[in-house]
């Protein structure tokens, strides 16, 4: 789960809280003050302890950042502290004033006035994209209005009291007893021992006692409610305003409950003014939507393009992309599957099913689908008119048509993904970053599977989870609650779709089984099962990889024809149970070693087959995990790849590592991919 950090930084207190990302409160800690203009050692550490508390409460979730309203910070120290603070905590820092976080909490259209009374006073007003501020200069005069302004006030009426008539106000006895003196002395030697902020804590004590009705309190609490209704007054009129505006009040003088506030919200009404009252927000919860609309500012738009061993076409992802490594923040913005051109299917076809073929075919086919991929990439751009110019970079995965992984003493370890990236570039006018597995085999990895990179990156959830995708080939990640990739383990499990669709294809000549309604038709061929389960590669131990050379055309055709005399939908359910029957093997085997394993997620084309998902559920009925589909818990099941590629893409870019050595088999982390320059 993702969460974001908001600290209300004032005069009394440091507070600060975590939301999820529809602003819901998750956790709240208090700490000392945190107003940097009167001890900034002091304030930076309640700001830092209230931070690292709430990072220990959701140590589990992924943080996208924070957002601090600090008080006293002047605007041209404000850099100098989000430098500060993102060397420290490394994600996205925004700094505002504390009555600016306050203002952006409360009024969401950006109208309104808002009026703070704490320590001090401070009133912000946004009216027609005009601003005024008034106040704020309580720690260097003190504000009238304020709370610190309430104690003195009520001190100096109380000695002009005991002057004039020699009568000590019944408040003054009470404000002695709290403060542990013995007299007007006393209460003078506190007021010079003791910041506004300690002094302003007794304000509440005379607000009460107004409340009930002290006619000498009364009259104090009056006066400062003129004065904040005489300052809200020059605020409206400075603003010009024409029409109903929203005003809100917050801060220990004006909370909700307070006297005070129940005062001036009578002299409001009793004006006729144009001001309707609102409820205050919790300043720190402005967070969630700054941090948003800062990383949607900062980030940059990129392109992610797969195409994988189903050969159902190019999926493409527009996306805005921020950070990198574990605090990559993924913001789709629309997927498509382009359908390839008739010509370039028929000469994947060809290639991929081991037959002969020319270098020249390789070569023209390399070209050909350069430009079927940049064209993929302008159609989405132009729908959502971004330039393909102005792309941060485009991650081009290619279509595989060969991949030994392994290798033996008649074929060296390779793979080959066509769709030359040049033309790409050229065609667009962006950086493009291709060839992806190549590095990882250089390593000695097997070059696959890749995705579990992306995975450990955008499902930083709290679970432990298996994650499966079932394309062509089926391939699963285990990604353990603490998110350490050291314990993480990803290979291929053998065929998704792959020989499901070649049976289809050959039997009546469709490209798929319709949500496996073929299959839920048939019945098992159980020595066909048994043959499919014996493979070599469905026992093989990870890490492991795998393609059309084992699950293609020709290995599929063989089993038909073999099985000739069964019945075409009887072959299909035995192809679909076999899938399911891998995949579920394979997911019982990381439970085995990891006991508290409690989700697994599906993704890919497989998850419209009902029938292949109802299967794999069955195999799982005697464990405890839970079968979800992507689209289930928020994410798209046809895009997953897609994406997995921009977040791939932007490692290459941030020259950071894209493998997991114990998911691919490689000997360390590596940089993965080349960049082609569009010039």
């Amino acid at each position: 789960m993702n969460y974001y950090i908001g600290v209300d930084a004032g005069g009394t207190k440091t507070s600060a809280s975590s939301y999820d990302d529809k602003e819901n409160s998750l956790s709240e800690v208090k700490n000392g003050p945190g107003n940097i203009s009167v001890n900034q050692t002091d304030a930076l550490n309640n700001i830092y302890k209230s931070i690292d508390d709430i990072l220990k409460i959701e140590k589990e979730h992924n943080l996208k950042g924070i957002a601090m309203g600090i008080a006293g910070l002047p605007n041209d120290k404000k850099e100098e502290f989000i430098s500060l603070f993102n060397k420290k905590y490394n994600v996205p820092i925004i700094i505002e004033s504390d009555y600016m976080m306050a203002f952006k909490s409360t009024f969401k259209k950006n109208n309104g006035i808002l009026v703070i009374a704490g320590t001090g006073v401070v009133m912000f007003g946004s009216y027609d994209e005009q601003t005024v501020k008034l106040g704020g200069w309580g720690h260097l005069l003190g504000d009238e209005g304020s709370g610190y302004d309430i104690v003195i006030r009520t001190i100096k009426h109380a000695i002009d009291l005991f002057e004039e008539k020699n009568t000590q106000a019944e408040v003054i006895t009470e404000l002695i007893t709290a403060i542990g003196c013995d007299d007007f002395e006393g209460l003078k030697r506190y007021i010079y021992a003791n910041e506004k902020s300690e002094i302003a804590k007794f304000a509440p004590l005379i607000v009460e006692k107004a409340k009930k009705g002290d006619p000498f309190v009364v009259s104090i609490i009056n006066e400062v409610v003129d004065i904040l209704y005489s300052k809200i007054k020059l605020i409206s009129k400075k603003l010009g305003l024409e029409k109903m505006t929203e005003f809100s009040a917050m801060g220990g003088v004006l909370s909700p409950d307070s006297f005070v506030l129940e005062l001036l919200l009578l002299k409001i009404n009793s004006d006729h003014s144009y001001l309707k009252y609102i409820p205050s927000g919790n300043p720190s919860a402005a967070a969630v939507a700054m941090i948003n609309n800062s990383i949607k500012e900062k980030s940059r738009y990129a392109v992610g393009l797969m195409s994988g061993t189903s050969l159902d076409g190019i999926d493409t992802v527009l996306c805005r992309v921020y950070g990198y490594d574990l605090k990559t923040i993924i913001d789709v913005v629309d997927f498509e599957t382009y359908d390839y051109e008739k010509e370039s299917l028929n000469k994947i076809e060809k290639i991929v099913s081991g037959v002969k073929v020319l270098l020249s075919d390789i070569s023209e086919l390399n070209v050909a689908l350069g430009y079927e991929y940049a064209k993929a990439v302008k159609n989405i751009c132009e729908k959502n008119n971004v330039d393909t110019g102005n792309l941060y970079f485009i991650a081009s995965h290619g279509q595989t048509v060969f991949h030994e992984a392994t290798g033996n003493k008649n074929i060296r370890r390779s793979t080959m993904q066509l769709g030359e990236p040049s033309i790409i570039a050229y065609e667009t006018g962006a950086k493009v970053i291709s060839n992806f597995r190549a590095k990882d085999m250089a390593a000695f990895g097997e070059g696959a599977p890749l995705v579990p990179k992306s995975e450990l990156i955008l499902y930083q959830d709290g679970y432990d989870k298996i994650l499966l995708n079932i394309g062509g080939i089926s391939n699963m990640t285990y990604l353990p609650n603490d998110g350490n990739q050291n314990n993480m383990s990803g290979f291929d499990t053998g065929p998704g779709n792959m020989m499901i669709n070649e049976a289809v294809n050959y039997f009546y000549n469709k490209d798929y089984d319709n949500q496996g309604k073929i299959a839920s038709e048939g019945k098992l061929v159980k020595p066909l099962l048994d043959e499919l389960m014996s493979h070599w590669f469905i026992s093989k131990k990870p890490p492991k990889s795998t393609g059309r050379d084992e699950f293609g055309k020709e290995y599929t055709l063989s089993l038909i024809k073999k099985y000739s005399e069964e019945k075409p939908e009887d072959i299909i359910k035995t192809m679909t149970v076999f899938t399911a029957s891998s995949i579920a093997k394979h997911v019982k085997e990381i439970i085995q070693s990891n006991k508290n394993v409690d989700r697994l997620i599906v993704g890919g084309g497989g998850t419209y087959n009902l029938t292949l998902l109802k299967c794999i559920k069955q195999n799982l009925s005697d464990t405890k995990i839970e079968v979800l589909t992507q689209d289930e818990i928020g994410y798209s099941s046809d895009a997953k790849e897609a994406i997995a590629f921009v977040v791939l893409g932007n490692q290459t870019i941030h020259q950071r590592p894209g493998n997991i050595p114990n998911v691919t088999g490689a000997h360390k982390e590596v940089i993965l991919g080349s960049i082609t320059y569009p010039n």
